[in-house]
């Protein structure tokens, strides 16, 4: 069986994140090199960046090993955020 080009599986899989409502992701970056897929990007939450693994390694079914570089942001509270507003 032949090889899925890398264009097609990159849109394939950006796809499949934007429309699954596990991951509903448009933010995170899809690379293929050394026939490893790489997920890079930053989520809110580590819920969230499973959720795109399990998406993509769904896709993928097998086709290649994919490394999750995908880190979760620390959310911090903005300077004044407890100070009453008016």
């Amino acid at each position: 069986m032949e090889s899925e080009p890398k264009s097609s599986l990159v849109g394939r899989l950006t796809a499949a994140l934007a429309e699954d409502e596990r991951s509903n992701a448009l933010d995170v970056q899809i690379t293929v090199a050394g026939g490893k897929l790489f997920l890079i990007g930053t989520v809110p939450t580590e819920e969230r960046r499973r959720a795109i693994e399990a998406v993509v390694l769904e896709a993928v079914r097998g086709q290649m090993p994919v490394v999750n570089t995908i880190s979760v942001a620390e959310l911090t509270e903005a300077p004044g955020a407890d100070e009453p507003v008016g």
